[in-house]
């Protein structure tokens, strides 16, 4: 097949038997070591215990969290049943679907979240639902409960509008941008699908302008006493305007999108999604290779209109590749071929700038290769440009090549130069198996909703 026939297919898959082959017995490697969760937890209370008596900076291992728990591991599973259905993958589930059940009447729930709460363990659950024919009560009762405790959410998340934006009220990892993505599974139910429009119809409030030093600026500004890093706060003394799609206005710009494409629409919607992106193109920085964006505008930038020159970075979570991903989704959903165009030109721009200057350290996804990976695959399939072909295989090489055997998954996060190991979805594992799993199969998969790029 030619690269013009691969991009005429709906989802390219990889080419060569051999290749095809290597990434194939990686992946069922990979998923063979995660099909213990008892194990996994014992390993990350191990590793945990090792950082607290070397002084070190740790996240308190739960296995309830879709980031680094039980509920990633769902996903993989899910995706393996779904392609595979007779290979006892949703057994293999089943294992981390009953600890979870127990963990959840053992501790209850800490936030509402995708990435550490109730709309984490749903999707987690429904990715081995098999289309909604399993776990059904189960699904039914978890839904309930967060709609019991939405409401007290929602009066806190807009009353911080008033008194100061916290990153973790409208953010993908904490906030309502992920609990949005998860209510718009259930979009067909009533009472999830007005909880969603509270979610929407927020995120158009966010996007109004706001006063702050005599200036009018987004709403979605984070003011320096709302920043949680000191060193966040060192840099930004007078606050900032976070750019990225983990944490920034991203985030609400691909909620909003998605929504709209899928039938959901609030007043004022429409503005909002037109706001945010003409905002991110506004701070483009452009290198000699392609445009890219900013983590971060300070407060400087955006008086003057205008960012500084920063080193990009083609990761999902802060970089060019993911802001660019949901400018593409932003212009399908307003038929903006200019927003379209300038997301492809990013891409392109990651193929022609070397390796060396991408910034990326691991082959984990939300700051590494797999996904860069994933979201390649993704503007294949969706715009047919061939140029990102050899990009995507290079990727696939790239992380064959980071496959460790002797690691305890098979593939290591890198922080700081020090070696992590993580089983779960985030930044471990599970991430990766996924996106080389996605590059294997001609049909497109469901799981990588959680990072909103589709």
């Amino acid at each position: 097949m030619n690269p013009k026939e691969a991009c005429e297919a709906k989802w390219p898959p990889l080419e060569g038997a051999e290749r095809i082959e290597r990434v194939r017995s990686i992946v069922m490697e990979t998923a063979r070591r995660l099909k213990d969760p008892e194990e996994i937890e014992r390993f990350a209370l191990v590793e945990e215990q090792k950082r607290i008596e070397q002084g070190k900076f740790y996240v308190k291992w739960n296995g309830l969290h879709l980031a680094r728990g039980y509920s990633g591991l769902c996903l993989l599973f899910g995706e393996l049943d779904r392609l595979e259905p007779d290979g006892q993958w949703d057994v293999a589930g089943h294992r981390y679907v009953v600890l979870m059940q127990q963990a959840l009447e053992r501790q209850g729930i800490e936030s509402l979240s995708l990435w550490s709460g109730m709309a984490g363990i749903v999707t987690g659950i429904r990715a081995l639902s098999r289309q909604g024919t399993r776990y059904g009560n189960m699904l039914r009762s978890l839904n309930d409960f967060f709609l019991r405790m939405f409401p007290e959410y929602m009066f806190v998340v807009r009353r911080n509008i008033k008194e100061g934006v916290l990153m973790s009220d409208y953010d993908v990892m904490q906030g309502l941008s992920g609990i949005g993505r998860y209510l718009l599974h259930f979009k067909e139910q009533p009472e999830m699908r007005i909880a969603l429009t509270q979610v929407l119809e927020y995120m158009v409030e966010l996007c109004g302008c706001k006063e702050m030093q005599g200036k009018q600026v987004p709403g979605w500004y984070i003011s320096p006493d709302r920043l949680i890093s000191s060193s966040d706060q060192e840099l930004y003394p007078e606050g900032y305007f976070n750019g990225g799609v983990s944490h920034g206005i991203p985030g609400p710009l691909v909620l909003l999108s998605l929504a709209l494409q899928q039938g959901v629409e609030v007043e004022g919607g429409r503005e909002a999604i037109r706001s945010i992106t003409e905002w991110l193109m506004r701070f483009t920085i452009k290198d000699e290779y392609g445009p890219y964006w900013p983590a971060h505008v300070s407060w400087q930038e955006q008086a003057a209109g205008a960012a500084s020159s920063s080193p990009p970075r083609e990761a999902w979570c802060y970089g060019g590749p993911g802001v660019a991903r949901t400018l593409w989704l932003a212009g399908q959903a307003l038929g903006e071929p200019a927003w379209r165009e300038a997301a492809v030109q990013s891409f392109l721009g990651t193929t022609r700038r070397p390796e060396r200057l991408w910034n990326l350290h691991s082959a984990t996804f939300c700051h590494g290769y797999a996904g860069l990976l994933q979201m390649t695959q993704r503007m294949i399939a969706d715009t047919g440009t061939a140029e990102l072909l050899p990009l995507r295989d290079r990727l696939v090489d790239r992380i064959v090549q980071s496959y460790d055997a002797s690691a305890p998954y098979g593939f290591e996060e890198l922080e700081a130069g020090e070696k992590l190991h993580f089983a779960g979805m985030l930044d471990g594992a599970a991430g990766v198996a996924l996106a080389l799993l996605a590059v294997i199969q001609d049909r497109e998969p469901e799981w990588d909703q959680v990072f909103l790029l589709k």
